[in-house]
């Protein structure tokens, strides 16, 4: 191929996103015959990317490193030992290559098929927070339709997934949110139970579900609203936490740990994804995106912004209440 290049957000150092990343363009290496030249169509802007940017993430990248966790893009060249793939398949950017630049070379044996039935945003949002939703919902207890979980941070990508998953499985979901404004929207969604996530929310769920308790509750919170959702989990229930917002670390609940027996858990889906056999993977993607193309579930788009606009983009990601995800679009 023609030497090719790429323009990239990139970083040399880790800290705060709008001071440690550059626009940069960059020449890329000359294509492996194990390799495939991709074209970045679309690419989100997550939590997770500003936590691995920042130096707090659970993996970081070697640096100099091109920033963004997921994205979604078309082949355009293949090296010849590429027979998996063709040229112009949609295709997943491996985590490791970066997803916030315009195109990349990368090796085959790193690329996942993206779903071609999907709309290009919601394929670039396909990797991560559908995938966690799902293993949220389907790894942790054996849930069958009447059961009830309860959730913080409903208004999340992931909450709203999750409502939406249970709405479809006919399992009650009990949301706590900041304030109620988002009720409306996230009845819409399929939602059972929304409250306001404060120290009264406990007694609110149980009067709500009539005293009926949740057999997970999942956490992306922290702090007390963790402990919170502890009160609410039926004996033997789990919680899961799965992201930690508050950045306070949750108390350790003696009393229903003793009591009630509840168990505690963590779950990080691109440990998941690093450690799952590949037809693992493709199995957990036929069912989700099975799901996103029969219109079931989606992930709400707030704006798309070119990687020439970063930093308005970086801003409007970073914004709390704002109505779905920002992306790059090339």
């Amino acid at each position: 191929m023609a030497m090719q290049k790429t323009t990239a957000l990139r970083h040399a150092s880790f800290g705060k996103p709008a001071e440690v990343l550059t626009l940069e363009t960059i020449e890329l290496p000359e294509l492996k015959p194990e390799q495939a030249l991709l074209k970045v169509l679309a690419a989100p802007i997550n939590p997770a990317d500003f936590g691995r940017v920042g130096g707090t993430y659970g993996e970081l990248a070697e640096l100099p490193a091109t920033a963004g966790l997921e994205g979604v893009a078309e082949i355009l060249e293949l090296g010849s030992e590429g027979t998996r793939f063709r040229v112009g398949q949609k295709i997943f950017v491996p985590s490791s290559v970066g997803s916030w630049q315009s195109h990349a070379v990368v090796d085959c044996q790193t690329l996942f098929p993206a779903p071609e039935k999907l709309p290009m945003e919601q394929a670039a949002m396909g990797w991560v927070n559908p995938a966690t939703a799902w293993k949220l919902m389907h790894d942790f207890a054996k849930l069958q339709a009447g059961d009830i979980i309860v959730q913080n941070a409903a208004t999340s990508a992931v909450g709203k997934l999750v409502i939406q998953i249970a709405s479809h499985l006919g399992i009650k979901t009990v949301n706590l949110v900041r304030n109620l404004d988002a009720t409306p929207a996230l009845k819409k969604l399929g939602a059972g139970v929304v409250l306001v996530d404060d120290r009264d929310a406990a007694k609110a769920a149980l009067e709500a579900t009539n005293g009926k308790k949740a057999k997970i509750a999942l956490n992306s919170v922290g702090g007390s609203s963790a402990l919170g959702m502890c009160k609410i989990l039926a004996d033997g229930g789990t919680l899961i936490t799965f992201g930690g917002m508050d950045r306070e670390p949750a108390p350790f609940p003696t009393r229903y740990l003793i009591f009630n027996d509840i168990r505690l858990r963590g779950f990080w889906v691109s440990k998941w994804y690093a450690t799952a056999a590949r037809e693992d993977i493709l199995a957990l993607h036929n069912e989700v995106f099975t799901f996103m193309e029969n219109a079931k579930i989606r992930v709400d788009v707030a704006a798309t912004y070119p990687l020439e606009d970063w930093q308005k983009a970086l801003k409007h990601a970073n914004q709390s209440g704002k109505s779905g995800k920002v992306l790059f679009k090339f």
